[in-house]
């Protein structure tokens, strides 16, 4: 990943990422591909930098699949540690939205959000905690009296 502009102006802060990885996996048949078949801009929301908003214009590439039996021929690149497909807002502030909603619930979440320069919605909180992957519990062995109920 290459930042290749920065740009502050009244409370929010821009950077201009660009992709620099020679190679990217088609999403459907997981072939490597080098042919750019074009570039289009992606614009995301990111963690705020003190009271300013932060704002990221990524430039990605679109790839052509070289697997002829593939159902995508032209594919975008992905970007997973930077932003989830088709995602608005990076990894980064998807993780402290779910914490502040596990935390806190919808409302509540919100109130502090937009203390903490990150506004959003209720429900938005509800949703990211609801689509939020649940961490693998061990299988019960014995069940005790009380858990009966």
């Amino acid at each position: 990943m290459c930042l290749t502009e920065v740009t502050i102006a009244n409370a929010s802060v821009r950077l201009q990422l660009t992709p620099t990885a020679p190679t990217a996996y088609g999403p459907c048949c997981t072939v490597p591909s080098s042919a750019i078949h074009s570039r289009c801009q992606r614009h995301l929301s990111d963690l705020p930098w003190g009271t300013c908003s932060v704002r990221i214009q990524l430039l990605a590439r679109k790839f052509v699949c070289p697997n002829p039996h593939c159902e995508r021929r032209i594919f975008t690149e992905r970007l997973p540690d930077l932003v989830a497909a088709y995602a608005w807002k990076t990894c980064r502030l998807v993780a402290a939205l779910q914490a502040i909603g596990v935390v806190l619930g919808g409302n509540a979440g919100a109130r502090l959000a937009a203390r903490l320069w990150v506004p959003t919605g209720a429900a938005t909180l509800v949703r990211l905690v609801r689509g939020a992957l649940i961490p693998p519990m061990r299988a019960l062995h014995e069940v005790g009296f009380n858990e009966w109920a």
